[in-house]
């Protein structure tokens, strides 16, 4: 988290920067976002949101290699659905401190977790879905550890599980 004093410098590097702001937005985690468009923070917060649903969904998208090939066509919309669900919503767009992402990126790999096993992703393992996941650090991404587990939390566990069962999964 930046200090007090890390924040005023970046205010002031931003606004001696000539740029036109309309207003400014910190989260936080200390970062500023601006626009000149006079958006509300509503409007502000519905954008992040928008841009991180697409995130989890390109993010997601990765592991479609090792995807039932009788879910391929609706794995994404699951995930959308997912999405959705107020108890899933309520969290999975609070990155905590994990960094590179508007996302909690760990509770979607354990909702990822939730589908392994033939259900809508093949039987394989964690090491596996890292590597698609994160290319680039692949087996040793701390994400490996969080896709060998299910959500703690029985509020999310439910939600997903009740759109699984809508479209036939059957859960463990």
């Amino acid at each position: 988290m930046m200090t007090e004093e890390e924040k005023m410098q970046m205010l002031r590097e931003v606004l001696g920067s000539g740029a036109k702001i309309g207003q400014l937005f910190m989260d936080n985690h200390g970062e500023v976002t601006y626009n000149d468009y006079g958006d509300t923070p509503q409007q502000e917060q519905r954008m992040v949101r928008s841009r991180a649903r697409d995130m989890i969904i390109e993010y997601v998208g990765r592991l479609m290699p090792v995807v039932v090939t009788d879910f391929r066509e609706c794995f994404l919309k699951i995930w959308l659905e997912i999405l959705e669900q107020d108890a899933v919503s309520q969290v999975v767009y609070d990155r905590g401190r994990q960094q590179g992402t508007l996302f909690n990126r760990n509770l979607v790999a354990q909702i990822s977790h939730m589908m392994v096993g033939g259900l809508i992703i093949k039987n394989t393992s964690d090491v596996r879905m890292a590597e698609l996941l994160e290319p680039e650090k692949g087996r040793n991404h701390p994400v490996r550890g969080a896709l060998s587990v299910s959500p703690e939390d029985k509020r999310v566990k439910k939600a997903v599980n009740e759109v699984l069962e809508k479209h036939g999964v059957k859960v463990k």
